[in-house]
Order: C-alpha cells, then sequence, then structure tokens
C-alpha cells in the first residue's frame, strides 16, 4: 500500500508511516498474548478457575475428609490440569473416589487432567514413630 502512494503521490514518508501504524494496532494483541503465554509458562491458576471452589467442591463429595496441596494449571490455551492430596475415610473405595472426582471436576470446571493422591489417616506412613516406647515391656524377650 505505501508503495502505491509513494509512487502515485511521491509521498516518501507513508513508508514509515504506515508500518507506526501497523505497529501500533498490533501492539496490544502482542500484549496480551505475552501476558497469557507468561501465566502458563509459570503455571499460573487460570483466570477462569477459583480454587476455593474446587476445594470446596471436592470436600463435598462422599466419603472426602479433607484437601490439600491443590493446584490447578493450564497445561496449553484450553487445557487445565490439577493435582491435589485428598484424605478420605476408606482407601479400599479409592477406586470409586478417584472416579467419581475426576468427573465431578470435569463436569463443574472442564478440568480434564486430573491427578489425585488418596490418603488415609489410618495410612502406615502417619503411623511413624507409634511403636512400643523405649523401655517397655513390648517387645521384650527374657
Amino acid at each position: 500500500m505505501a508503495a502505491v502512494v509513494i509512487q502515485t503521490t511521491g509521498f516518501t514518508l507513508a513508508d514509515p508511516i504506515i508500518s507506526a501504524g501497523i505497529g501500533l494496532f498490533i501492539l496490544p494483541r502482542t500484549w496480551g498474548l505475552m501476558r497469557q503465554a507468561l501465566h502458563i509458562l509459570m503455571e499460573g491458576v487460570p483466570p477462569h478457575l477459583d480454587l476455593g471452589r474446587i476445594e470446596a467442591t471436592m470436600r463435598v463429595a462422599h466419603g472426602v475428609r479433607a484437601v490439600h496441596d491443590l493446584h490447578v494449571w493450564t497445561l496449553t490455551s484450553g487445557k487445565d490440569a490439577m493435582s491435589a492430596h485428598v484424605l478420605v475415610d476408606d482407601l479400599a473405595e479409592g477406586q470409586h473416589f478417584l472416579g467419581d472426582l475426576q468427573q465431578l471436576l470435569r463436569e463443574r470446571f472442564g478440568i480434564e487432567h486430573v491427578t489425585i493422591q488418596l490418603e488415609s489417616d489410618r495410612s502406615p506412613l502417619m503411623q511413624i514413630g507409634r511403636g512400643p516406647s523405649p523401655g517397655s515391656d513390648a517387645g521384650r524377650r527374657d
């Protein structure tokens, strides 16, 4: 376009003026894309999701006692991921809990990629140090 203006009118400043106009048109759109890309790279919580609502929704699911270490981030534009630790009453029903929670998160929040670690306060890892106390008669052989 600038070439046509220069050739027909001889106005040589048309090229830098039109180039600057194109740059000003592109700049705000570029800034928005750069902010979105930086947010994704920093694994920030997607702006359309509320961690408090996600946690509250998970906590009211049958058998769930608590939720902690909840993280939600964007994998790529339009695809979100979530990971959490969930304290449940009975680990034996683990597959049932996982299926219900994954369906709940997909339907209510559109989160397709979900990683959940189930925990129970009866877990052996949480029982460390609860053996016989030193000096007690438990486990003693005479």
